[in-house]
C-alpha cells in the first residue's frame, strides 16, 4: 500500500482547520498538529502510487490556509504492530493476574510492536 507522509505549513490562526480538512481526506489515515517549521503531519495512503500523486495535488493543496507543503512518499516497510494480546498475556488478563501480566509485558522483547502490551505497561491493566 502506498505511503506518503505530507508535511503542512498552515497560515496563521489556521491549523485546526486545516487539520480538520485534512481529516475529512478519505485517503488521510492520520493528522497531527505538531510543533516545529511544519504546522500538521499527516498521513496518506492508497491503493497504487498512480492515486497516491492525484491525491496531494488534487485533495491536499486544494484545502484553505495550507501555505506549502512537503511530501515524503515512502518507500519501505512499516513494522506491523500487534492489537491483540499473545497467548500468554491473554491468558494472564482472563485469570486477572495483572500484576503478572504487567510484568510479562514490561519484559517482553516485542513490546514496542505490540499495542496491547504498551496499554498494559502505560496504564497497569
Amino acid at each position: 500500500m502506498p505511503v506518503a507522509i505530507v508535511l503542512v505549513s498552515a497560515e496563521i490562526g489556521q491549523v485546526e482547520d486545516v487539520l480538520q480538512r485534512l481529516l475529512d481526506v478519505e485517503e488521510v489515515t492520520e493528522a497531527y498538529s505538531v510543533a516545529g517549521p511544519y504546522s500538521v503531519v499527516a498521513k496518506v495512503e492508497t491503493d497504487s502510487f498512480d492515486k497516491l500523486v492525484r491525491v496531494i495535488p488534487q485533495k491536499i493543496h486544494t484545502i484553505p490556509g495550507i501555505s506549502k507543503t512537503l511530501t515524503l512518499i515512502a518507500f519501505g516497510l512499516a513494522k506491523q504492530y500487534r492489537t491483540d494480546a499473545c497467548e500468554q498475556a491473554l491468558q494472564l488478563a482472563k485469570a486477572g493476574k495483572y500484576d503478572e501480566l504487567y510484568r510479562l509485558c514490561r519484559s517482553c522483547k516485542q513490546l514496542k510492536y505490540c499495542a496491547y502490551g504498551a496499554r498494559t505497561v502505560t496504564y497497569g491493566i
